[in-house]
């Protein structure tokens, strides 16, 4: 009998239009947090499976020595695939004994049995990489056509295009690996893994790993990295993880994508709270609306409660009656909130499919999940003190109208701002930063609202006629009211607005920044014997030889004398410089080559000294004189710190983090780097000059500008979304406003119907109020937006950048577009009131 009170209580306010308001607030917060949560949970899943697949693998043992066997007999308990490589460098020769090219359909075949007793025709120096039959366990092996391939068979080899044209052989050729005589059955094209392998700069040359021990080439010394790959369910890898991490040797190191490409993780994770605190301004906005239905809903409400009380329900019972309906109002939300965060980001993914590096895969229920329980946690902190208060009704309110529940207002927006800073906290992990958002949002509406009334008043004293002079004061005497609807609306235009400005202006100004003649291009792997040979290469072209520079490896081992131990950073990018190798380089001779230095003295040729980036040297704490020491090669060479200097990293100029002077560094043997300009209609040349010298690698920086701006586009079409529910939010504050005044605005017409004004007349300064308003949030919204945009440019990025004049004039016309049509429908039924309804009343 309760259940079927509460629910025809709900079914008829509902019809009433008693929780239209609410329910749409509360809808619009579910769909911003659903979609947001759905898209990114998508974008992650699809990028850290890609990021898995160029690990070769879920979950990776790195080893200098042979990875003892019961390892991988343990993952074979626990259902995981298992793949062993071996990489190491040895001497490749063809072997003079001719053979037939190998037919398209037989490149998978037992190799021939040839005599090893005669000398190979020639020889050169290649990565050997033996595999185990199913390598890879994530991605694909592929071949130079671009048809997929499994790893080769025992006799076989796989070999790059590099390799193939130092030897000048063909398929079915037989090369001399060691002892081995193996045949040649493919071209390699993509190897999954050869990202993170730094091997894979040399000829590669793959074979099974059946061959290895037949090999020869394997002994004391053997410079061997062992790689003991595996894949499967997460439950599965995390078990054998925990067996695994015990057992682990010295030269060890377990690796997944997180490990290997840590910089992806925390992007995404970074992307992903930046979205869903944006998310969460939807959400804070739907709760002023929220607020201000509640409200409504609790003025119209107090003669039921009233009866409630006088047929003999309790406090207690009137209490559950309430929440009861506010449940309903939650579940009724979740399902339309789902639904239209599902559109959302349905519409959102077919518009961007494009600028996806493969289809999304399929989300999960778990967003919309989390942000149903948060929409019903924001509804009872922002609803829930006000109909508490309604419960508080005394009977005698049915006889005397004018009494009144004392509703604490204030306690109300005490427990939504705690509510909505738990959110905060709980989404950005960071109590500081959570402080900071919700006061910046707090700040900004507050600065929104005052500054729109102070416009409101400004105008009220320039704009002409008597329409505009009622509407004017009719905005002035709901001051709270109207602050509130023009920070919230404000707030999202301005969203949008600055979002352009970013998008568009910024990253113009950024690319007009950009020489016309800068690099466009570098070239990595140039031995040095090449050098003369790439000047020629060049100049056969008109083009101008470009300036090469040695690029030696070296690891970091001490820091004034101190062995340096990664684990006593903090940070963990500090963690991750600590522990890598360093690419060092010889610094220019001129002073005016070496970059500006911030700290310090140039670099002199006949005197051993290291200068660093000053942003490493932050990060890592290195001073001016401190000393330096590096293992090249095997040798530990130390120096001490004669600069810090600045590096124009978007120059696309060759820059180093560490370079040495010429005495330090000049007996260092390495490849060479340079950068170049390459006009549009000479980009053909570059697969000759590959083609040419193999081993150099060409990397085309206008295909990583695109894959950058790929990258904004899909990040700011996601937030573009994310704001334009935010815009909904505030309209939705607009509406809950306009129905928080409907009783005042209907006595309000009756009684100038009755002086003589006519409904149209009526209309007109509604009309009028409507568009001021959505006016003057236009103009904090864009004005607001282009002075940010400055700011960025020029104060954090040092982009000279103009203001946009023009896009405060666009959002004013959208501001008064977007106002007028969300209270045009309703105020048209204001005019039509009649006196009657003072006489009703």
């Amino acid at each position: 009998m309760k259940w079927s009170m509460n629910w025809t209580l709900f079914r008829r306010s509902l019809a009433a239009g008693e929780f239209r308001t609410l329910l749409l607030a509360l809808t619009i917060a579910i769909a911003a947090l659903s979609s947001v949560g759905s898209i990114t949970e998508r974008v992650q899943h699809l990028l850290l499976g890609q990021a898995n697949e160029t690990l070769g693998a879920d979950l990776v043992l790195r080893s200098d020595h042979e990875i003892a066997a019961p390892l991988s007999n343990a993952a074979q308990v626990q259902d995981l695939r298992v793949a062993k490589t071996a990489t190491f460098p040895s001497m490749v020769g063809v072997h003079p004994q001719a053979s037939a090219p190998v037919a398209a359909g037989e490149q998978h075949v037992a190799a021939a049995s040839i005599s090893a007793e005669t000398e190979p025709a020639a020889l050169t120096l290649a990565s050997v990489k033996a595999v185990s039959d199913l390598y890879p366990l994530r991605g694909d092996l592929r071949l130079q056509d671009g048809t997929r391939t499994t790893a080769p068979q025992a006799g076989q080899a796989l070999i790059d295009q590099r390799l193939q044209s130092m030897l000048g052989i063909e398929v079915g050729s037989i090369l001399d690996v060691g002892l081995l005589q193996l045949r040649v059955v493919g071209i390699l094209g993509q190897e999954p893994d050869a990202a993170f392998d730094f091997s894979s700069l040399q000829p590669r040359l793959m074979m099974n790993d059946a061959d290895l021990a037949a090999s020869g080439l394997l002994g004391f010394g053997s410079r061997v990295k062992y790689r003991l790959m595996l894949a499967g369910d997460a439950p599965a890898l995390a078990e054998w993880r925990l067996q695994a991490a015990p057992q682990l040797e010295r030269g060890q190191k377990l690796e997944s994508v997180s490990d290997a490409r840590p910089e992806l993780k925390d992007a995404l994770d970074r992307a992903s709270r930046f979205l869903k605190l944006a998310a969460l301004l939807a959400a804070c906005l739907a709760a002023v609306a929220m607020i201000l239905a509640a409200r409504r809903f609790a003025l119209r409400h107090y003669d039921m409660v009233a009866l409630l009380r006088t047929f003999g329900a309790t406090r207690r019972q009137v209490q559950q009656i309430l929440l009861v309906q506010l449940a309903l109002v939650a579940a009724m939300a979740a399902l339309l909130g789902g639904v239209l965060g599902w559109l959302s980001q349905s519409a959102l993914v077919a518009l961007l499919k494009s600028s996806l590096p493969a289809p999304l895969p399929a989300g999960s229920s778990l967003p919309w999940l989390l942000a149903s329980v948060l929409g019903l946690v924001l509804l009872l902190g922002c609803a829930g003190p006000m109909l508490m208060a309604l419960a508080q009704t005394p009977p005698l309110r049915v006889l005397r109208r004018e009494i009144e529940p004392s509703a604490r207002v204030g306690l109300q927006w005490l427990v939504t701002a705690g509510l909505m800073l738990g959110l905060l906290y709980w989404i950005a992990n960071d109590i500081q930063l959570a402080l900071m958002v919700g006061a910046g949002v707090l700040l900004a509406l507050a600065l929104a609202g005052g500054l729109g009334l102070v416009l409101l008043r400004g105008l009220q004293r320039i704009l002409p006629g008597a329409t505009v002079k009622i509407a004017l004061r009719q905005l002035q005497r709901q001051r709270v009211l109207v602050a509130a609807q023009l920070g919230a609306l404000s707030l999202g235009l301005m969203g949008i607005a600055l979002l352009t400005v970013v998008q568009s202006d910024l990253l113009s100004a950024w690319q007009r920044q950009i020489p016309a003649n800068a690099p466009n291009h570098f070239a990595i792997n140039i031995q040095p014997e090449q050098a003369s040979a790439v000047a020629q290469q060049f100049s056969q072209q008109g083009l101008a030889a470009p300036t090469l520079l040695p690029m030696i490896r070296g690891r970091w081992l001490a820091l004034n004398q101190q062995p340096v131990e990664p684990e006593r950073y903090s940070e963990a990018r500090a963690q991750r410089l600590a522990e890598r190798e360093f690419n060092l380089s010889v610094a220019p001779s001129a002073v005016s080559e070496q970059g500006k230095i911030v700290a310090g003295q140039p670099l002199q040729a006949n005197i051993p000294a290291w200068s660093v980036e000053e942003g490493l040297a932050k990060t890592l704490g290195i001073a001016v004189g401190d000393t330096l020491t590096f293992d090249v090669g095997g040798i530990p060479i130390s120096a001490p710190v004669a600069n810090l200097r600045q590096v124009a990293w978007e120059s696309f100029q060759v820059n180093f983090f560490v370079m040495g002077s010429a005495s330090l560094l000049q007996a260092q043997t390495g490849s060479w780097i340079s950068s170049f300009y390459l006009p549009p209609n000479q980009t053909q040349w570059i697969a000759s000059w590959v083609r040419a010298m193999p081993n150099i690698t060409v990397i085309d920086v206008g295909q990583v500008l695109n894959e950058v701006q790929r990258v904004i586009t899909l990040a700011s079409s996601v937030l573009r979304l994310v704001l334009i529910l935010c815009v909904l939010a505030g309209l939705t504050v607009l509406i809950a406003a306009l129905d928080t005044t409907e009783s005042e605005r209907r006595r309000e017409a009756a009684i100038m119907r009755a002086l003589g004004a006519t409904s149209k007349r009526l209309a007109a300064v509604w009309w009028v109020e409507s568009l001021l308003l959505g006016a003057v949030a236009g103009l904090i919204a864009g004005g607001g937006a282009s002075v940010l945009g400055w700011c960025l440019a020029t104060q954090l990025l040092n982009i000279p950048m103009a203001l946009n004049l023009l896009l405060p004039l666009y959002t004013i016309l959208l501001g008064m577009f977007l106002a007028a049509l969300t209270v045009w429908r309703r105020l048209r039924v204001f005019a039509q009131t009649t006196p009657m309804v003072l006489l009703k009343d």
